[in-house]
């Protein structure tokens, strides 16, 4: 983090330096016509996005999609993606500003991101660059270009791991004339947050672009225990981008990226705790509760996260022909974690989790592309995307378990009986906390118990390659064909080691921590794995005129599977990888003379051996969920309004994701440890059936100055938020309000804006599991407070 911070302050002295004294009024990308009060027709601009490896129009791809742009991020405060999901539909974040934990589901799917062996089912990309982990999503979000958030399975050009949809982000390139921008915040709850990036072309043969971040937030879980709050964070991110462009038909692009975060660590709060348990952790801190819409915690354990990543990408485009180009990506990346968490959440020390991982991953992606006059004479013309791709990675995790100085007078709890019962439904009618009662005894216990801790080690090694081509036939100025396909192979093997140690160990003696996991030891080693796959794509698509088209598209996503990371036997270490079969209908089209656009998709998709988590009263099963539907709609829209001042954008997403199959699938706790349930026809966890988005924004002149005010109405539906469906984890449907005042130079060189997010601080929660150790109780995750924030804007 020092280095970032040494470059910042040359970064930051640099920009103050030159006089920085440009700014811009934020605006989305795709509302923006001429100056209020001006006599000029307004109209909206193109949004091109590269969703198909080529930059295009957004309204000609034939697929469902949203860009945001990255002044639209500025503009609603966002320091994140996270930020930015109640404006896309059918989008969720279910773990808001976790730096390591982001659990994100498109269409009602994603990826549990408890355990490590999973893969996010919605892919990542960043300036061309697939990462594997989903820790990068927070990483790079900063001097961004645009955002472009590909619904639906992208295996065809994006590959596996792409089964749900991708987020293909673009930051700021140089431009064309030397030119930066600040922007400099400030939030309450307390954070601030400093962006800036500056650069262009300094030859006609060169050019770079410097940007960096700065952000530190206090946060808002207060643990009444530590005296401290649980998600304090901050950053420090650097990005460089140099464009070498020695000759007309050649440019390399070589993209270097650095950031550090640390955190305190993790932002749950219990929730619904039963009398015994209360009556137990009241001993510890008798200020513990269970409301989980209070923003506070009480842990015993002061839990942090460090982690820092550094990727390098070198991109070379040649353009060999007319209207042909080859371009190369080259990349490599690795990412660090070292974090340490209260595992029972609790102010008594019964459980602390430690986890160390570092991950390294190489990628090599050649692709062509170009146009001829049809094929073989047939139709007008015929667009191509043809390439290989080649990706490997290494990574280690290892994790431990340790029983806490508290954990012997935990054993004298119901919860405890509870668990051993296996149906949760036995009680000692208060006999033992009478027992924990008599003061010494717990004390005596615990002391017993020493040094003891269960140890997963973890190590995977991962190959793959694949070939993909997609065709774009205009047969005519009205029908074009889309075909694709791409072939996968990969080759995976791990090492996984599971292992109790206490003192007593070498004596006979079992270890009360594996005992309390009902683990054992185990060495799995050279346990490997292949997989083949092909991922076809067909659309069709049909344009009424230039400015309206509908198309229909099939598509098939895969997703890989694995080997269990979190095992505590060794046993059924191999889960199954998804696959998906989408079916889309959709039309885009602007109207009006091109003040209102609207895009919207009618979708079903079929997915087989779903990939979850499943809580066994102690920790978390990977497993697979038989079969899955998900069918639903997508609408988005732009308009300029005929009044003069006044646009209006908005979304809407409906959602109906359910288990066609999953027989054995786990049931609430409260029903008993490690019993099942048939899940056939039910909703899926964190799949809301309705989204939506409206944003009214004004734009008028004030004493020669701009003045630009807009409201955000978002709502999103109900959902449970457990795979087990428990009653306790369904969440009912909220509205938030969110708002912006910007004041600024009339050619947005510099603006003032003050906003806020929640504006009526609904207290609601976005996540709740069961709890460790405490069998029906639950931790629970709460989104975030109101939020005002005041912003300084300059560009130049």
């Amino acid at each position: 983090m020092a280095k970032c911070d040494r470059y910042w302050g040359r970064l930051l002295a640099a920009c103050l330096a030159a006089g920085v004294s440009a700014a811009s009024a934020a605006a989305t990308d795709a509302d923006t016509g001429a100056d209020a009060g001006s006599d000029e027709r307004r109209v909206l601009e193109e949004v091109v996005v590269t969703a198909q490896k080529t930059a295009q129009s957004s309204q000609d791809v034939p697929i469902s999609l949203s860009a945001i742009g990255g002044e639209f991020m500025q503009e609603v405060g966002a320091s994140g993606l996270q930020d930015i999901a109640a404006y896309i539909p059918n989008l969720q974040f279910s773990s808001d500003d976790d730096p390591a934990l982001a659990q994100i589901n498109i269409r009602g799917f994603g990826s549990n991101p408890l355990n490590a062996a999973f893969e996010s089912s919605v892919g990542f990309v960043l300036d061309e660059v697939y990462l594997g982990r989903s820790t990068y999503y927070s990483d790079g979000m900063f001097d961004i270009d645009r955002v472009e958030v590909l619904r639906g399975p992208q295996g065809t050009l994006f590959g596996k791991n792409t089964i749900a949809g991708v987020f293909n982000v673009v930051s700021a390139a140089p431009g064309e004339d030397f030119s930066g921008s600040l922007r400099a915040s400030r939030a309450d709850p307390r954070e601030h947050r400093i962006e800036a990036g500056v650069g262009g072309m300094f030859a006609p043969w060169g050019g770079l672009r410097l940007s960096a971040l700065k952000q530190e937030r206090d946060g808002e879980l207060h643990n009444t225990l530590l005296q401290r709050n649980d998600d304090e964070m901050e950053q420090s991110a650097l990005r460089l981008k140099l464009v070498l462009a020695p000759v007309d038909a050649l440019s390399v692009e070589l993209t270097a990226l650095e950031s550090d975060t640390s955190a305190n660590y993790w932002r749950l709060q219990l929730m619904e705790l039963d009398e015994d348990t209360r009556d137990f952790l009241d001993d510890y801190d008798p200020a513990v509760e269970g409301d989980p819409t209070n923003y506070q915690s009480s842990y015993d354990t002061p839990g942090f996260i460090d982690k820092g990543s550094t990727t390098v990408s070198l991109k070379t485009d040649w353009a060999y022909r007319d209207q042909h180009n080859a371009v190369l990506v080259l990349a490599d990346s690795d990412l660090d974690i070292d974090s340490l968490v209260d595992l029972d959440v609790s102010p008594a020390d019964i459980g602390r989790l430690a986890v160390v991982s570092n991950y390294e991953q190489q990628s090599a992606e050649l692709r062509f592309t170009g146009s001829f006059d049809g094929l073989f004479g047939l139709g007008q013309r015929l667009d191509y995307v043809l390439g290989g791709y080649y990706f490997e990675s290494r990574f280690a995790q290892r994790a431990t378990i340790a029983a806490g100085e508290d954990f012997g007078a935990y054993l004298l709890t119901d919860d405890v009986v509870q668990l051993a019962s296996k149906d949760g439904s036995f009680s000692s009618g208060g006999l033992i906390g009478s027992l924990r009662g008599l003061g010494m005894l717990g004390g005596l216990v615990g002391g017993a118990v020493g040094e003891d801790f269960y140890q997963l080690d973890y190590l995977l090694d991962v190959e793959a390659t694949a070939w993909f081509g997609q065709f774009s036939w205009y047969l005519n100025e009205r029908w074009v064909i889309t075909p694709g396909v791409r072939v996968n192979r990969e080759d995976k093997r791990a090492d996984a080691f599971g292992s109790g140690f206490c003192e007593g160990k070498a004596l006979g003696q079992p270890c009360i921590m594996a005992t309390a996991l009902s683990a054992e030891d185990y060495a799995a080693r050279d346990i490997e794995r292949s997989e083949r796959d092909v991922s076809p794509k067909l659309t069709l698509q049909y344009y009424f005129n230039e400015d309206v088209n509908v198309f229909a598209s099939y598509a098939r996503g895969f997703k890989s599977g694995g080997f269990n990371a979190s095992s505590f036997s060794g046993d059924d270490l191999d889960f199954e990888p998804e696959q998906a079969v989408t079916m889309e209908i959709g039309t885009k089209g602007q109207f009006f003379d091109n003040t209102l656009r609207v895009n919207a998709t009618l979708y079903r998709t079929e997915f087989d051996d779903l990939q979850v988590l499943a809580f066994n009263g102690a920790f978390f099963d990977v497993t697979n969920a038989a079969s899955a539907i998900s069918e639903g709609a997508e609408l988005d829209f732009n308009w300029l309004t005929p009044w003069p001042v006044l646009s209006v954008s908005g979304s809407l997403g409906y959602l109906d994701a359910r288990y066609d199959s999953y027989p054995n699938a786990p049931a609430p706790v409260s029903d008993g440890i490690n019993t099942t349930q048939d899940l056939a026809g039910e909703r899926i966890a964190l799949a809301p059936e309705s989204s939506a988005s409206l944003t009214p924004t004004l734009t008028v002149p004030l004493f020669g100055l701009g003045l630009r005010a807009s409201v955000d109405l978002l709502y999103q539906g109900d959902q449970y938020t457990d795979t087990d469906l428990d009653e306790n984890s369904f969440i009912p449907g909220f509205a938030t309000v969110s708002a912006r005042l910007s004041i600024g130079h009339p050619d947005q060189l510099w603006a003032i804006t003050v906003g806020g997010s929640n504006l009526t601080d609904e207290r609601e929660l976005s996540q709740v599991v069961d709890a460790v150790f405490f069998p029906g109780s639950y931790n629970a995750r709460q989104k975030g407070s109101r939020k005002i924030f005041a912003a300084l804007s300059l560009r130049w």
